[in-house]
């Protein structure tokens, strides 16, 4: 009888001289001692052990940064949390402000705000420079994580939960989208302006609500969007209405919402509360703003 002592693995660790070693038991050379000794228990068969000299193995971990804590902001929300929040949206264009941040090199992948100042990236219209609050999740916020949501296929709720935070840190630096923003004015006559990046590329007369039933005043994320879509109601009258296929729709307040309708003048109080436009015009309307893009009601 011979004895066969086979060793099957040294595996070095961190530069230490840690291993495990795995030896068999002793066998035959007949095959009835090699296949008793095949099917024996593991513990008889595999003599196993492993040594660090001092070094202690770090322990393994799942995927992500081991600190990183995700907190969920929505309105109304302010602090620390809001404040990063601000930061990343910035950083990737949803906000009408930039962010530069200051100080030594700190990590980038942080839910802490780092060191720096907000500066807004054009010259933006009074209705929304009067909004804007830094650490505080308001309107503005809102509706910048909405579009965020839209553009990176999440649910569109305008809540910074932990799917949101994970898109922020995890995506590389983007060249800032255009930043869309429309004001509706209720004066005479009635007009809806649409600014991109501070400019103006769209303006046209436009119908909002009758007394009876009136636009709210007001500044409101556009949460809803349908190429076409069957509008239906109740008259102030009591009467009901069913209106199919009205066009470029983007509903920014319950009901309320920018979409064409055909009427035989624009500028002056018509609906039932939505903001009308000629086909046409929905359609260019329509094509500038986006999930989230805010719409102010003024007079």
């Amino acid at each position: 009888m011979r004895r066969v002592l086979v060793v099957i693995g040294f595996l070095a660790a961190a530069g230490a001289a840690a291993g495990v070693f795995l030896a068999f038991a002793r066998t035959s050379g007949s095959p009835s001692a090699a296949t008793a000794a095949t099917h024996a228990p593991a513990h008889r068969r595999i003599v196993a052990y492993s040594h660090t000299r001092g070094h202690t193995l770090a322990p393994v971990r799942a995927w992500g940064h081991p600190q990183m804590r995700f907190h969920t902001v929505s309105d109304g929300a302010h602090g620390p949390n809001v404040l990063r929040l601000q930061q990343l949206l910035a950083k990737w264009g949803y906000l009408p402000v930039a962010f530069q941040a200051r100080g030594g090199t700190q990590p980038l992948y942080v839910t802490s705000p780092r060191r720096g100042r907000f500066s807004w990236r054009f010259n933006a219209p009074s209705e929304l420079r009067s909004q804007w609050r830094p650490g505080v999740f308001g309107t503005v916020t809102r509706g910048a994580v909405m579009s965020f949501e839209a553009d990176h296929g999440l649910a569109v709720d305008g809540v910074a939960g932990r799917r949101v935070w994970l898109a922020l840190l995890g995506k590389r630096p983007a060249k800032p989208a255009p930043y869309t923003y429309a004001v509706v004015r209720e004066g005479s006559p009635e007009t809806i302006t649409v600014y991109q990046t501070g400019r103006r590329p769209f303006s046209s007369p436009a119908n909002t609500g009758i007394p009876e039933a009136p636009t709210a005043l007001g500044t409101y994320p556009v949460y809803l969007r349908y190429t076409s879509t069957t509008m239906q109601g109740t008259n102030p009258d009591g009467t009901h209405y069913d209106d199919p296929g009205v066009p470029w729709v983007s509903y920014f307040n319950g009901g309320d919402a920018v979409h064409g309708f055909l009427r035989s003048s624009y500028g002056s109080p018509q609906s039932l509360g939505c903001v009308e436009l000629p086909y046409a015009a929905a359609e260019v309307a329509y094509g500038l703003m986006n999930y989230g893009t805010l719409v102010t009601v003024t007079t």
